[in-house]
């Protein structure tokens, strides 16, 4: 063999050898290109499975332009009278939805009282807002809360000068609004306007309105939800069923108690607690329709506290996750993740001052919030003593004490701080406070201690209930813990 035929032999050699190894390093390429492809497809599927959702409630936004600074006489003297951080509202609502622009949930879901007082330039600061949510990737869903619409209540601070400002009426609000549910809607109630949307394959939500209409006349704070309506979920919730869709109800009122007493002290709490309305169905009822139409869960507001609890029913459990406000302490909201293949949610509890709800918050802000609290006595007080009451005295008395058990009400974390404590020092202060009232007469403050449903016995069930996290005889779950609710049944 020659020389240069050796030589040629050895070039197809190493072409043959480079060729083999190509094809190894393509073959190698393949496989990993597969394995990528598949291990997108799983990631895909896991994601399509899980819808990742946020809770805000109540931020009660006050458009900046509706108060002087420095704040004026008229506007502080506002304040004195209010639970929430009004002033500081528009930038609590802009840290929540900067966080929700930089998490980016599939789903937004906002259960009411979106302004302060149904302020136009409110309403549409917040609709603003929201469609930068959107613009992201964000369905956001709402519905109008107590103060959202025709509120006598709509004001503008300046100087020593307070005067009114434009409202919206309820068909205002769905145009503001068209873009968060309304327009989307597969049914709306022709009563109430509430609406069913299909956000992602497998899921309805229900939102409703169980606002009454003011008229122009006065705030209402009750919820009221009559048979029309409750006819129209029971309809449009079966289809959604029959369509293989899991359902989830969002309302502004709480659906059910969440502490003991809540039903005497608080009414305006719940949906359908109002005595001598003609034809409206009871809130048992209300429940029972709920979970008959599949509902398992609601998501509401209005109360400001962050409190999950449950009832049975004849068709099964409904779970009422109340959110706070995001006006008041301590900021707080929600993150919900649902498996669509087993009906599983997850909630999670959170606050703008941090992830860790059990640790509270020490700013200046914070602290505010939780000062306004104390204004809280002017709600539960007035029917204490079974007497008129001066609310002066009722706040000098009780405000310092029974604000700690608020916090804890408001928070969600109601173990975990002293609870023994607060509710002695919360009775006790109640005691100063009825013997004060009655003028020490013994006779009469024996006679209040020993009622089975006096004033004494509804304070010890009202503070017991906040602080040991229970209704009647069932612990409901607190809310900074990770629960799981089935919605399939």
């Amino acid at each position: 063999m020659s020389k240069e035929m050796k030589q040629n032999i050895l070039v197809m050699r190493g072409k043959m050898c480079n060729f083999a190894f190509a094809k190894d390093q393509i073959h190698l390429l393949t496989m990993k290109k597969i394995l990528f492809i598949l291990a997108s497809w799983v990631a895909l599927a896991a994601s399509a499975q899980q819808v990742s959702m946020m809770v805000m409630s109540d931020p009660h936004v006050m458009e900046k332009s509706l108060f002087d600074l420095p704040y004026g006489e008229a506007f502080l003297n506002s304040l004195q009278r209010d639970l929430k951080v009004n002033e500081s509202s528009q930038q609590l609502f802009d840290s929540f939805v900067n966080l929700a622009i930089r998490e980016k949930p599939q789903l937004l879901l906002v259960p009411g009282d979106l302004t302060k007082d149904g302020e136009r330039v409110s309403h549409d600061y917040v609709a603003r807002r929201l469609k930068e949510v959107e613009a992201v990737g964000t369905k956001v869903y709402v519905i109008p809360g107590n103060h959202d619409m025709e509120n006598p209540l709509a004001y503008k601070y300046y100087g020593t000068k307070s005067e009114r400002v434009p409202s919206v009426t309820e068909q205002e609000f769905r145009d503001i609004y068209r873009d968060f549910g309304y327009d989307e809607a597969v049914s709306v109630d022709s009563v109430t306007g509430s609406y069913i949307v299909y956000p992602v394959p497998g899921l309805a939500i229900i939102g409703i309105n169980t606002n009454i209409s003011n008229r122009m006349k006065s705030r209402y704070v009750h919820g009221r939800l009559f048979q029309p309506t409750l006819n129209w979920i029971e309809r449009v919730s079966g289809e959604a069923k029959r369509d293989g869709r899991l359902v989830i109800a969002m309302s502004h009122h709480q659906m059910m108690q969440h502490h003991n007493q809540e039903d005497y002290f608080a009414p305006t709490a719940m949906t359908n607690m109002e005595k001598n309305v003609k034809g409206l169905p009871n809130i048992k009822k209300v429940q029972e329709t709920l979970t008959r139409s599949g509902i398992h869960l609601v998501l509401t507001g209005h109360y400001h506290t962050q409190s999950v609890t449950d009832v049975e029913t004849l068709h099964g459990k409904l779970t009422d996750v109340s959110t706070g406000s995001l006006a008041g302490f301590p900021s707080p909201y929600r993150r919900l993740s649902l498996n669509m293949k087993t009906g599983k949610m997850r909630v999670t509890s959170a606050t703008l001052f941090g992830n860790k709800p059990t640790q509270w918050p020490t700013s200046e802000l914070a602290s505010r919030e939780m000062d306004r609290l104390r204004y809280m006595v002017q709600v539960y007080v007035p029917r204490l003593p079974g007497v008129k009451t001066d609310l002066t005295d009722a706040y000098q008395y009780l405000a310092t004490s029974y604000n700690k058990a608020l916090c804890a009400l408001a928070a969600g974390d109601e173990t975990g701080h002293k609870p023994k404590e607060i509710y002695t020092e919360c009775m006790e202060a109640t005691d100063r406070y009825i013997r004060h009232v009655l003028m020490y007469n013994a006779a009469k403050v024996n006679t209040l201690r020993q009622q089975k449903d006096g004033p004494y016995r509804r304070a010890s069930d009202l503070i017991n209930s906040i602080m040991y996290n229970y209704v009647g005889q069932r612990q409901h779950v607190n809310a900074d813990n990770a629960l799981t609710i089935n919605l399939a049944k």
